[in-house]
């Protein structure tokens, strides 16, 4: 990529394993250590990547795709949070680290979406739903077209005045 355009305006780190929903006291090492890989360690290699042509151009956005659960707990989901929570960390050290480079960090952070991965999880979309959007404060899930539209804009101009937070477009999941 770097040979053919030689910059990168934007990254999104959006890689992601959820490890089996084990108890913390029940998680394997091999699952959390899986999922910090991927999931964190994954977006600091990438970041580290991206950074340096963003460094040369004085410019560039990086995005981490975080999740609700890097700022709430859910049963079964302590690795897949740390991991999501270490995201959020990621930008703000990125935000903080290269701002004077005219680089900004965020993270976004989409509650439940009607994705391929809660559709295997719960069978198909109105299971889906039934379990999961009476914990949401506007009562649905979110689509994956509000969660691009969102990354949309916080990679573009309207945006250039955010850096070193967390974005979450969870339907109002953390606010209760």
């Amino acid at each position: 990529m770097l040979a053919r355009w030689d910059r990168i305006d934007v990254l999104v780190n959006n890689a992601a394993v959820v490890t089996p929903g084990d108890k913390i006291g029940d998680l394997s090492a091999a699952n959390w250590h899986q999922a910090l890989s991927i999931n964190l360690t994954g977006a600091w290699l990438m970041s580290k990547w991206a950074l340096a042509p963003m460094r040369r151009a004085r410019r560039g956005v990086v995005i981490n795709v975080a999740s609700q659960l890097g700022s709430v707990a859910a049963a079964g989901r302590g690795a897949y949070g740390a991991s999501k929570a270490g995201m959020i960390a990621l930008a703000r050290a990125i935000a903080v680290d290269h701002a004077d480079e005219g680089i900004r960090a965020l993270s976004l952070s989409p509650g439940a979406v009607l994705t391929g991965r809660v559709l295997r999880r719960y069978g198909n979309a109105e299971a889906a739903r039934q379990a999961l959007a009476p914990r949401y404060p506007l009562g649905r899930l979110g689509e994956v077209e509000e969660v691009a539209r969102t990354a949309l804009f916080l990679m573009g101009k309207d945006a250039a005045f955010i850096t070193g937070t967390d974005v979450r477009v969870d339907g109002g999941y953390t606010a209760i």
